[in-house]
């Protein structure tokens, strides 16, 4: 059912009041509270390995699940399928559209978040063996037919048409800008405008509530993003009233957002260009403990460029900062389809070799896979990737469950 938080109390609230018999209900309640942590304690000491709170370290390979696949249920009982009948799966990824998760009434009402679609993939999840899940907010769109989609709740979403130039004709928001996803007129899509104060205090609320309501579930495990690249604005920064670095800038307080309300899944979010960013980012990731994911783990010449030809190129940290964050390299169409990335011709890697890449060079803890076809389920001409994770002996007998992945702790995780 939604939730209205309109932050008044609830009738679960607890209200305090300075009678002898509370004060001693107050009391004998701390006491109870102290044997607690001792006993926790305790457990800590004679049994190594566990924790106070749910150890939420579930590292191995995942499943990511697209937005038309979230909405269809035959297609979501396949995948749950999938995952029973596949030990080394170890969860999904999902994306989540915040438009469809927080609604109002009027831009001044208070905010309904909705999030009995996730209570029912935890659900599931939970029925199965040693599943969890993944969730990822979206801060870009990459498909421009819906205009605002719902990467932003409905009072938020109005626009206008754009049309002092032909080329370049657009839907312009007031909280979203339109970014080139080609040279092509009418190709693009949308970030959220990450410097503008409404989103992000809209965001902060946001994510606070997606946290009281799902980050005490024993099979969540992350919240992510989605890339990190913004694109080049198809009209400009200056008419939008933004910068390149104030978006930047806008992802890292959503980032810390996370940090703060998520206090038992780890944060990883997704980081590919620009690179001189992923520079900047990098030292923060180590100082405050977040994870450092990305969207694809092929040799693209932006993912693997090293110094002295500009920045590096994101997976030149992967070997480095192992040991020390959460590392999640994920293997998507680019990577099914070439050894070195979209802009070269196709050599459809093995799949031995997309694995080996991901455990080996890029020493990942967790990696997820898209569900691309042909390459997931196979064909007559192409093998299937889901039976290759089935039946690799690596991955098959890693009795840890990270399916053959790095499944030692970095220093970050609590």
């Amino acid at each position: 059912m939604p939730i209205d938080h309109s932050g008044a109390t609830t009738n679960g609230g607890l209200v305090l009041s300075a009678t002898g018999s509370q004060w001693r209900q107050s009391a004998r309640s701390l006491l109870g509270r102290l044997c607690l942590m001792f006993v926790s304690m305790l457990l800590l000491v004679v049994v190594p390995g566990t924790s106070a709170a749910d150890d939420r370290w579930h590292p191995g390979i995942y499943v990511k699940i697209e937005d038309w696949q979230l909405r269809s249920p035959a297609q979501m009982e396949t995948i749950y399928e999938e995952l029973r009948n596949t030990p080394q799966l170890r969860g999904i990824k999902v994306i989540l559209l915040w438009g469809r998760y927080e609604s109002r009434d009027s831009r001044g009402g208070a905010s309904r978040y909705d999030f009995s679609q996730l209570d029912e993939i935890l659900a599931r999840l939970g029925a199965l063996e040693n599943k969890h899940l993944i969730v990822a907010l979206a801060w870009r769109e990459f498909k421009s037919a819906k205009g605002a989609s719902e990467i932003l709740p409905n009072d938020l979403q109005g626009g206008r048409a754009w049309n002092a130039d032909p080329n370049r004709a657009h839907t312009q928001y007031e909280y979203l800008w339109a970014y080139r996803m080609s040279n092509q007129p009418g190709k693009y899509a949308y970030n959220l405008k990450l410097w503008h104060p409404t989103i992000l205090d809209r965001l902060d609320a946001f994510l606070a509530a997606l946290a009281a309501h799902i980050d005490q579930h024993s099979n969540l495990t992350q919240i992510s993003t989605t890339e990190s690249a913004i694109g080049e604005p198809v009209t400009s920064f200056v008419e939008e009233g933004g910068s390149a670095q104030r978006q930047y800038d806008g992802q890292l307080a959503v980032i810390r957002a996370m940090k703060k309300y998520f206090v038992q899944s780890d944060v990883v979010p997704d980081f590919n260009y620009s690179r001189e960013h992923v520079a900047a980012m990098v030292p923060i990731l180590q100082a405050e403990g977040i994870g450092l994911g990305s969207s694809n783990s092929n040799k693209s010449k932006g993912l693997v460029l090293q110094p002295p030809s500009g920045a590096p190129g994101v997976l030149t940290y992967y070997p480095r900062l192992s040991g020390t964050v959460i590392l999640a390299p994920e293997v998507q169409g680019d990577d099914y389809r070439g050894t070195y990335g979209h802009d070269t011709p196709p050599d459809h890697p093995r799949y031995e070799w997309i694995y080996l890449r991901v455990r080996d060079e890029l020493k990942a803890n967790y990696t997820v896979m898209q569900r691309n076809n042909p390459y997931w389920l196979g064909d007559a001409s192409t093998p299937s990737m889901l039976k290759f994770i089935q039946s690799y002996p690596a991955i098959v007998n890693d009795s840890t469950g990270a399916g053959g992945l790095n499944h030692v702790k970095p220093k970050s995780v609590r």
